[in-house]
């Protein structure tokens, strides 16, 4: 009995064991696909997407520990003749457990930033502004590597990821980013815009819909405006239900009633004196033509200025108020003129010029704005919460995906070494336990695998380092965020070591895993994009 229960262990671990090669190729797969995430410009909903499959495979990873601890209890229960838990009730249990974590996560990470002070809110967002900086090449960093390709590379996308987090620390960096940040600002700006090509495309579209506008003023209607088209329809039946009302259709007016019939159409509609009363096409053309005539007799009226009729497309924009909409089209500062066309980049650079002197302007009220300006309430108080969230995201994913990835890697070798060791027992014939179960001896040592191997991986990380991590400018920030405050207890002083440790695990892990994680990606689970689509608006 003990013998199959021993050999009834050794499957129910080889199955452990591919259900976490699975999660690990999943796991390893995501954490390659985060790091492209949060080690770039991205979007806060690029983010949150990703973030949702990030607290899925912690949940399964936190199901996969007790389904091994429920599923081993079965076992035991079963070999000393009692009733271990029913499959239903692991399941039931697994799932709950995968919830629960998900919920947890989730509820920590907004634990975390909704109990974070204005001053880090205020320290958040400018931090934001520095690393949108660094991704657009508009910032150079004194004492980080000098490769313009850092940042497409892993340690410099984790670098990108955890900089917010660590430049919070920072004393006085106000102070030290003071002076270069208009530069920064207005630089940002320029990114955001797309450049001068980029923000031509805005004033092509403006122009495209004040030409439609002007093509109204100017009674250039297509048949396709949809004005045009309800005020046909509507006189259409208007006509038709005037016949309606003495038993006729367009087609059955009676010919001796015909002439009276066109008489009375031609009071509100023009058409010909010989147009036939079942001629739809003739009227909706006549309908047009008053409809045109009478646009362009109205001129139009823009910011409280009429303007007169007939003007050509030019001068249509010259006009006052033609030009106050253009200007809050494309953010311009008062007193900007735009024209209606221009005749070389230069001309157009002068314009581009103007909208990032009044975005800079308005941005850097923002970047300079006090602390109570990010108080709950404050008017930068939602951008600030946003920034915060920005700044911590990102590290605690990387942390929980690497632990999760070291956690599960360490738990693979244990039950690895669990089967060898049943193995081998079973070949030197030694008597089995009643349950099955691997003698205490050989569980110590199945156990100090797994315990070397977590403890051993993590120490490892701890003491390699690569470009980023050996560059003065990281190890300066580090050194910030252990620095003690005047108030620190001993609890404070372990927890910012703690802390300290952790965020080089994470830039030295995330660094050297990248080219195998990505590789699984692609190669193993065929591309799987966790819901991060690069490229796509």
């Amino acid at each position: 009995m003990a013998a199959s229960l021993r050999s009834l262990q050794i499957r129910q671990t080889l199955i452990l064991i591919v259900l976490t090669i699975v999660y690990l190729c999943f796991e390893l797969g995501f954490n390659a696909r985060l790091l492209d995430v949060v080690g770039g410009n991205v979007k806060p909903e690029d983010v949150e997407g990703v973030e949702f499959y990030g607290r899925s495979l912690s949940g399964i990873a936190a199901a996969l520990v007790v389904l091994q601890l429920m599923w081993r209890r079965r076992l035991k229960n079963g070999g000393k003749g009692g009733s271990g838990p029913g499959w239903l009730k692991i399941i039931v249990c697994c799932v709950v457990t995968a919830g629960v974590v998900f919920g947890v996560l989730k509820t920590t990470v907004n634990v975390l930033v909704n109990t974070r002070d204005a001053e880090f809110r205020r320290m958040a967002f400018n931090t934001t502004l520095l690393q949108r900086s660094l991704v657009g090449g508009s910032l150079q960093l004194q004492g980080l590597v000098d490769d313009p390709t850092l940042f497409a590379k892993p340690e410099g996308k984790s670098f990108l990821a955890l900089f917010p987090f660590l430049a919070v620390s920072v004393k006085h960096l106000d102070e030290r980013m003071g002076p270069a940040k208009e530069q920064l600002v207005r630089a940002n700006v320029r990114q955001v815009a797309g450049g001068p090509s980029g923000y031509y495309d805005k004033y092509q579209e403006a122009m495209r819909e004040l030409a439609g506008k002007w093509e109204l003023y100017a009674g250039i209607i297509p048949d396709s405006d949809a004005g045009l088209r309800a005020k046909q329809q509507s006189s259409w039946e208007e006509y038709r239900n005037s016949l309606s009302r003495r038993g006729w259709q367009p087609h059955s007016v009676p010919m001796r009633r015909q002439a009276a019939v066109v008489s009375n159409v031609r009071k509100k509609v023009p058409v010909p004196a010989n147009w036939k009363t079942d001629d739809e096409r003739g009227f909706r053309a006549a309908v047009k033509r008053r409809y045109t005539a009478e646009a362009a007799s109205k001129g139009v009226t823009l910011r409280g200025e009429r303007i007169p009729p007939g003007l050509p497309f030019a001068a249509f924009v010259a006009r006052p108020g033609v030009q106050a909409e253009l200007r809050d089209a494309l953010k311009l500062p008062a007193g900007a003129t735009v024209q209606a066309a221009y005749a070389n980049p230069a001309e157009f650079g002068r314009l581009f010029d103007q909208f990032l002197d009044r975005q800079t302007a308005e941005k850097l009220v923002e970047y300079r704005a006090s602390r109570t300006d990010f108080e709950p309430g404050g008017r930068f108080f939602h951008e600030g919460k946003e920034a915060a969230r920005a700044a911590i995201v990102p590290p605690v994913a990387l942390f929980f995906s690497l632990l999760g990835a070291i956690g599960h890697f360490s738990k693979l070798l244990y039950l690895i070494a669990t089967v060898v060791l049943l193995l081998l027992a079973m070949r030197r014939g030694e008597q089995a336990g009643a349950d099955g179960q691997l003698s205490r001896r050989s569980a110590w040592i199945a156990t100090g695998v797994l315990a070397t191997a977590f403890a051993g991986t993590w120490g490892i990380l701890s003491v390699l380092d690569n470009n980023v991590t050996r560059s003065e400018l990281f190890t300066q920030m580090l050194d910030w965020t252990r620095q003690p405050e005047p108030d620190s207890t001993r609890w404070n002083i372990a927890g910012k070591a703690i802390l300290a440790n952790i965020t080089h695990v994470v830039a030295v892990g995330q660094g050297y895993s990248y080219p195998v994680n990505e590789a699984i990606r692609i190669h193993v689970l065929q591309g799987i994009h966790y819901g991060y689509h690069p490229g796509q608006k």
